[in-house]
Formats: C-alpha cells, sequence, structure tokens
C-alpha cells in the first residue's frame, strides 16, 4: 500500500509522494484550516486590531453568509468583542503588576538592612551587634573547610558583583 501522509490540520491522510503534499499544501482547505488552527493562539489585542479595519458582514448578521472565515468583512458579534477588550484590559493590569513587582525588588543592600533590623528586633539584647553565622557543629572540627561551606560576612555579601540567575 505504501506510505500514507497525515495532515494533522485537516484530518486526513493520503499518499505520501511529493506531488501529492505539495498539492495538498497549496489547497484552499489545507489553507484554511492552518490559519484557523494558529488564529487560535492569537492574543485578545490582535483579534480586536484586525477585527476594528473590517466593517460588520451585513450577511452575517442576517443568517446568510456562505464565506464563514474567509469573508472579508466582520462576524464579530458585540458580547465577543466585549469580551475579547476585558480580556485585552486584564491583560494590559497583569503586565503593569508584573513589571511593577519587577521595579520594586530590593537591592542587595536594601534587603541585608532590612534583614538586620529584623533579627535586632527579635534580639533587642543584640542590638549593637552585627549579625553572625555559625558554622553547625559537627564541621567544626573539620579542617580546610571548602569556601562553600564556609559562612559569608556581611561584607563579602556587599562586595560580590551582582549577576542575574535564569
Amino acid at each position: 500500500m505504501g506510505k500514507r501522509y497525515y495532515c494533522d490540520f485537516c484530518d486526513r491522510s493520503f499518499a505520501d509522494r511529493g506531488v501529492n503534499r505539495k498539492n495538498h499544501f497549496k489547497g484552499l482547505q489545507h489553507q484554511r484550516m492552518k490559519k484557523q488552527h494558529y488564529d487560535n493562539f492569537r492574543d485578545a489585542a490582535t483579534i480586536l486590531a484586525e477585527d476594528s479595519m473590517k466593517t460588520p458582514c451585513k450577511r452575517f448578521f442576517n443568517g446568510t453568509c456562505d464565506y464563514g472565515d474567509g469573508c472579508k468583512f466582520s462576524h464579530m458579534t458585540p458580547e465577543r468583542r466585549q469580551y475579547l477588550q476585558q480580556q485585552v484590559t486584564k491583560d494590559k493590569e497583569e503586565k503593569e503588576r508584573r513589571q511593577h513587582k519587577e521595579e520594586s525588588e530590593p537591592t542587595l543592600e536594601e534587603w541585608l538592612e532590612k534583614r538586620n533590623k529584623k533579627l535586632r528586633k527579635d534580639h533587642p539584647s543584640d542590638s549593637t551587634a552585627e549579625v553572625h553565622y555559625e558554622l553547625p557543629p559537627f564541621l567544626m572540627s573539620v579542617p580546610n573547610l571548602p569556601p562553600s561551606l564556609l559562612p559569608p560576612t556581611a561584607e563579602e555579601l556587599l562586595n560580590k558583583p551582582q549577576c542575574e540567575w535564569g
């Protein structure tokens, strides 16, 4: 029988020969199905922008438009348009919220200062003392610990060059 090619967009298969595949990809049905598939992943702002350029389809709103997705006029209902506008607004607010969150991240100096204040508040008797890191008891007896196991000092943390992870 030979190999068969299955087109996921069109949900059909045919003999896998170069000519058949080329003709299928050029076909109107395949083009429409491929466009419809990728249109599902467009954001609301893009859909609204493209649709606002079109005039409403009189035939569609009368219930008799034969062109369907290929129509050059808009088939968007007022309810759908309102839903997309709400989605665009929500996306903008979320983007602003994320941007504000990124801007409000504290620097290392601010974080260390805040941490020192918190530790002083938790231990008022040591309010003048700096933060001291201590090794766990089982590591005290090990000579020549690698630097990764040694506790850092506040000065070391402040003098480290900042780098971004991820």
